[in-house]
């Protein structure tokens, strides 16, 4: 998805019956998620008869709507005359977004792939840590799993491919690379990718209101912790304490 292009001009594919894909560029790059996810609070602002949801990615919008109470060629319409209101690849991050700076322990049984990943980059393990730690991360989309969290960009150092295999289930909370992309889960999932570290911090609880506490735009600083620390951490999130800080940005 490393592409080179970004879009000036309405790029809208069909997505089913009673979908359109809005589209800003074919690259992991900040402006085109920012174009994204400004799209996306317009159509939420002023939201048409028949729009079921929008559901920003990475770089696009995905428009549900009821085709028996608007016709696809119309929301084709409206969605051009939105794209042509203004520049959206100088729409700029969103306000108000929040920086998360969340406790990790990686590697050994909670991140097992870390000795192979830093063997990748040519590091030692504590080496990779460091520089893994030493980016911060924005959140470009959730999706795939509640709570679940792409995040980017990586240097380029760290375009690892995917795993051969599928692990069936890596445990909530354990962070995963592939592709210059950390991966933050909150449930228990299988993947394809690097699992390096595990943090308390869960972005997602369904016991909690609201239950998505991060938001793409937002950022992360991955802090590593050693496993002392770390069961601390992890008993004192079982027991509703909330684990790592916020502070808001501009």
């Amino acid at each position: 998805m490393h592409g080179e292009a970004l879009y000036n001009e309405p790029v809208i594919r069909q997505a089913g019956e009673g979908g359109l894909l809005v589209e800003f560029g074919d690259t992991l790059d900040d402006r085109v998620n920012n174009a994204a996810q400004a799209f996306d609070r317009r159509l939420q602002e002023e939201p048409f008869a028949g729009l079921i949801e929008t559901a920003p990615t990475i770089r696009s919008v995905l428009v549900r709507f009821d085709p028996l109470v608007i016709a696809p060629d119309e929301v084709r319409t409206r969605l051009s005359e939105l794209y042509g209101e203004r520049d959206w690849l100088d729409a700029g991050p969103p306000h108000n977004r929040s920086l998360w700076r969340v406790p990790v322990l990686y590697g050994g049984a909670h991140g097992p792939d870390l000795d192979s990943v830093a063997d990748r980059l040519g590091m030692d393990p504590m080496a990779a840590v460091e520089a893994h730690a030493s980016v911060r991360h924005r959140i470009y989309m959730l999706g795939f799993a509640p709570g679940f969290a792409y995040l980017g960009p990586l240097p380029e150092i760290w375009n690892l491919p995917r795993l051969t295999t599928i692990k069936p289930e890596i445990p909530p909370g354990s962070l995963c690379i592939a592709v210059r992309q950390t991966a933050l889960c909150s449930t228990a999932i299988p993947t394809g990718w690097h699992w390096i570290g595990q943090t308390p911090f869960r972005s997602f609880s369904i016991e909690r209101d609201p239950p998505f506490l991060v938001e793409p735009g937002d950022e992360m600083l991955f802090e590593p912790v050693d496993d002392a620390l770390y069961r601390r951490l992890s008993d004192a999130a079982a027991n509703g304490r909330p684990v790592g800080s916020r502070e808001i940005l501009p």
